[in-house]
């Protein structure tokens, strides 16, 4: 079993959540070839066509679904 990768990076409250998606492919040295899904308290955001029930990572800003720094975990799958 693979342990479980994590970081904290630090990123304006406003972004994007498609381009949080977009840092974490380049700083993994993954090339976007496979779906993703953010996982929040609000809800699940994808890719504009994604499964049905996914909202559009975007069109959602990040103080949307953590609206306090540092206290919302938001998971990210591949």
């Amino acid at each position: 079993m693979h342990p479980p990768i994590w970081r904290r990076p630090q990123v304006p409250a406003d972004l994007k959540l498609a381009r949080p998606h977009l840092s974490i492919q380049t700083a993994t040295g993954w090339e976007n070839h496979h779906m993703h899904l953010f996982t929040t308290p609000a809800g699940d955001y994808g890719p504009r066509h994604s499964e049905p029930g996914h909202r559009d990572e975007r069109k959602t800003p990040l103080d949307t679904v953590a609206p306090t720094p540092g206290g919302t975990r938001l998971g990210y799958g591949v």
